[in-house]
């Protein structure tokens, strides 16, 4: 843990943060957020675990909003919150049907993102507990695979440019 410390006090923690802040964000999230940070020479295991950080955060809020707003509908108004609308929202729809909760959690991040599509996979019925089950497991496992990949990557061009 410490040397995690270290290497972030080297680095700056500012461009931490800036990775945790753009996983964070909608239409940034870990697709486009890793490989620019690890090209810049932040530590890659860092970049990875603070842009799996900031990408699961606002999941848990949206699962937890979820939750409570679905729990004050039922309460208040004697029926569920009404299901998702949208061109995306339909395109998430049919995955869930496919694939269920898991293949939608898998794919979320090429089809919707993984905001999108926690909340399609909410509206459409899925139980709020598997879904941030199965989103957390894939984006672990996507921010791995990203990782890897820009590693991979950034050690070519250098490669090829020395």
């Amino acid at each position: 843990m410490l040397d995690v410390l270290a290497t972030w006090a080297q680095a700056g923690a500012w461009g931490y943060l800036a990775v945790a802040l753009g996983a964070a964000l909608p239409w940034l999230e870990i697709l486009v957020v890793i490989p620019p940070a690890i090209a810049l020479g932040l530590d890659p295991a860092v970049v990875g675990v603070v842009a799996l950080l900031g990408n699961a955060l606002p999941v848990v809020a949206i699962v937890e909003g979820y939750e409570r707003l679905d729990r004050w509908s039922r309460v208040r108004r004697g029926r569920p919150l009404p299901g998702a609308d949208g061109r995306r929202g339909s395109r998430g729809r049919r995955v869930l049907a496919r694939y269920g909760v898991p293949g939608l959690a898998l794919l979320g991040p090429l089809l919707t993102g993984v905001h999108l599509a926690v909340v399609v996979m909410l509206a459409s019925g899925g139980r709020p507990r598997r879904a941030l089950l199965w989103t957390s497991a894939s984006l672990a496992a996507w921010t791995v695979a990203i990782v890897a990949l820009s590693v991979v990557g950034v050690d070519a061009v250098a490669g090829d440019a020395g």
